[in-house]
């Protein structure tokens, strides 16, 4: 496809974990361990002009076609549409870049500056695009090239993302010091890791509360009336057929969204920081020490909005929709960070 328009191509496979982050980390249990293929195609500009890279992913979320009416892969055009498994997530990126290209070509159009096409695997972090960077390949200029998840289409862009933490609490439990079945009788004998789960719960959302009122985004204190936020997604312990006996352990799952002004390390060390105080507040959780596992984390970013590639953008859509399209800051985790982490492209 890429060399139908002119590129030059190369290819690049590797397993994720070689890849080298900035601002970034995921656990062995977030990744998928296959080697992924990440291409880029390069247009060699005549001189003296400004460069751009175009960046898509390839990859999709894993296929489930529950609910699904038609068939997932057969490109289904429906009013004016197309329905079908990673159209918008994020094929129809790929598509785009390299139509754009194409038709600029048809009319004679020869660029100044490099255009570099990139399709990158990106899903359960594959870090392609950072892969590509780290390989030496730079422009002046980044777009990301993805239809917009919130149905709006030409009406916005983005020109940041949030930062998220995703992490488990592990607290444990002891069991009550007796032989005789059903624990409820004299469960009081033992340590309910679920009633401590609960404590520290309520200590997140008093956090959570001190956040809000502390840090702010002014895009998203406009928009949804906070510039930050948590939520408790996940809690277990014990077995389901068994609603009898004290579990040995309870596990919390939390999300944690942040600004792109938030230094992702020192909102790790702030959280772990937190936790341990309202642990060693507690007689039971001071003395066997919950477990913190941070699963994921990425860095938010953001694009000023007079940058010259925001500028040019927002025209270019004004010119086609007859409306200047507005920068959604509601997106977290989303890979227009990549570019500017690891290569310093705005």
């Amino acid at each position: 496809m890429f060399e139908a328009v002119g590129c030059k191509v190369d290819y690049l496979e590797l397993l994720p974990t070689t890849v080298q982050l900035n601002k970034e980390f995921a656990v062995a249990e977030a990744i998928d361990m296959t080697k992924r293929i990440h291409i880029i195609g390069k247009i060699k500009g005549s001189g003296r002009g400004k460069s751009l890279m175009l960046i898509t992913h390839p990859d999709a979320d894993p296929i489930n076609p529950e609910g699904w009416s038609i068939p997932l892969h057969e490109g289904i055009i429906k009013d004016g549409r197309m329905y079908g498994w990673a159209v918008a997530d994020d094929l129809a990126g790929i598509c785009m870049m390299t139509e754009a290209v194409e038709a600029l070509i048809e009319t004679g159009f020869k660029p100044r500056g490099d255009i570099y096409l990139m399709s990158a695997s990106a899903k359960r972090n594959a870090w392609g695009i950072a892969a590509l960077l780290k390989e030496g390949f730079s422009a002046d200029a980044a777009l990301y090239v993805h239809p917009a998840e919130s149905e709006l289409g030409l009406k916005e862009i983005k020109t940041m993302t949030s930062g998220l933490l995703k992490f488990r609490i592990v607290i444990e439990g002891i069991r009550p010091p007796k032989t005789e079945f059903v624990h409820v009788t004299f469960n009081h004998l033992g340590v309910n890791p679920v009633d401590k789960a609960l404590y520290v719960i309520d200590a997140l959302k008093r956090l959570n509360e001190e956040r809000v009122r502390t840090v702010e985004y002014e895009p998203l204190n406009r928009l949804i009336g906070r510039g930050t936020n948590l939520l408790v997604t996940y809690i277990n312990a014990g077995k389901p057929d068994n609603l009898t006996d004290v579990p040995p352990r309870c596990t919390i799952g939390v999300g944690l969204t942040f600004p792109p002004q938030e230094d992702i390390d020192e909102l790790v060390k702030q959280v772990e920081d937190y936790i341990k105080r309202v642990a060693d507040a507690d007689p039971w959780l001071k003395d066997h020490p919950l477990r913190i596992e941070w699963i994921q984390g990425t860095q938010g970013v953001e694009v000023p909005l007079d940058h010259p590639i925001v500028k040019t953008i927002s025209s270019a859509i004004e010119d086609v929709t007859g409306k200047r399209p507005f920068s959604n800051p509601l997106y977290s985790k989303s890979d227009v960070r990549t570019p500017i982490l690891i290569g310093g492209i705005y």
